[in-house]
């Protein structure tokens, strides 16, 4: 069955069309203090769901929903959709609307009535999937000792894998981040690498570092002559390279994880996601998604950063590269109502 393809944006109803002409005036890359263009786009692919959904329940304009049409939206999210997806497509078409009070076209927001009950009653939450099949003792975030594990337990590539394992867990890359890193991005005198906005995910540079205990890893691999024993015939500046010579792609970055924490007795699979390869005698799914990925190396270490040492979020934010310092807070910091109450009792004015 071919996928469903929703209307263009400028095909939908005209107060969706407006919103999301506001969504991009609000938009720039380059001011912390506004929206992504990345988080722009998932907007705007809600709400050509939403317009189609609409659609599908004739219901002619998106100013006419009721609490019951909503109760039903609510209802269709869950069932259609895995995951986190339901959740954030709810708050962002929740979002829109309080837009639309904002401008008095609507008296209240038809999705206030269940938001505060959205969990109890359609399980939508922004735990990820891999979070709720988590069995006791088991975490997200890996740590230093996880990390030791899996440097010790690579495969045949040892030089070259246990560098990028290590260089993952200092810097907090994504993998397609490391799979990008050129020769020219690193300093090594100064221990960094300083990332292009072409290759990061909000499309802003930063600047990344390692520690000491990495030089040798990071001089053996380019100065021992091991990458470009790899690198063959090929001609390229990519810092990791693959067997056959090419770069080495996200997708192989994050099955040298894999392995390697499988190898230590470490990791697990959990279920099979959407991407999971169809079995042509039609049983069961083969789950691909793991327990621990190239994504729990960069997990745990803002999980380390935040809990275990001094720096702030804004800092930790800009370091692993958040959109805004809201989604590192939402991520690693449980809300705590005494938060700053001490600070207040020391410091506040007479």
């Amino acid at each position: 069955m071919p996928p469903r393809r929703f209307k263009s944006v400028d095909e939908c109803r005209p107060e969706i069309i407006d919103y999301v002409e506001e969504l991009e005036v609000g938009t720039d890359d380059n001011d912390s203090e506004q929206r992504s263009s990345a988080s722009t786009q998932r907007y705007k692919q809600d709400v050509r769901w939403y317009d189609h959904w609409l659609d599908e329940q004739g219901i002619e304009s998106v100013l006419e929903v009721t609490p019951t049409d909503t109760n039903q939206l609510g209802r269709d999210l869950s069932n259609q959709y895995n995951g986190t997806t339901p959740r954030y497509r709810w708050d962002r078409i929740y979002a829109m609307y309080d837009y639309f009070v904002s401008l008095d076209l609507v008296d209240s927001n038809p999705l206030d009535r269940w938001n505060d009950r959205k969990t109890e009653k359609w399980g939508m939450t922004k735990t990820t999937e891999q979070s709720k099949r988590l069995e006791d003792g088991e975490r997200y975030a890996v740590d230093q000792a996880d990390v030791r594990e899996m440097e010790q337990h690579v495969g045949r590539n040892r030089v070259r894998d246990q560098l990028l394992i290590r260089l993952l867990w200092h810097t907090g890359m994504r993998r397609g981040e490391a799979s990008e890193v050129s020769l020219e991005m690193l300093n090594r005198d100064a221990r960094e690498i300083e990332l292009p906005g072409s290759i990061t995910k909000n499309s802003r540079e930063r600047v990344v570092a390692w520690q000491p205990n990495l030089d040798g890893l990071m001089q053996k691999w380019l100065d021992g002559g091991y990458r470009d024993d790899y690198l063959g015939g090929e001609d390229h500046n990519h810092l990791f390279v693959g067997e056959r010579g090419a770069p080495l792609s996200p997708e192989a970055i994050n099955d040298i994880v894999i392995r390697a924490a499988d190898n230590a007795g470490i990791n697990r699979r959990l279920y099979a996601d959407a991407n999971a390869p169809e079995p042509e005698d039609g049983g069961a799914k083969e789950a691909n998604r793991w327990l621990i990925s190239s994504h729990n190396i960069r997990h745990g270490l803002g999980s380390y950063l935040v809990h275990e040492t001094d720096a702030g979020l804004y800092e930790v934010s800009r370091y692993l590269g958040h959109r805004s310092v809201d989604v590192t807070e939402s991520i690693y910091v449980e809300y705590n109502p005494r938060a700053g109450t001490d600070a207040a009792h020391d410091f506040g004015p007479e």
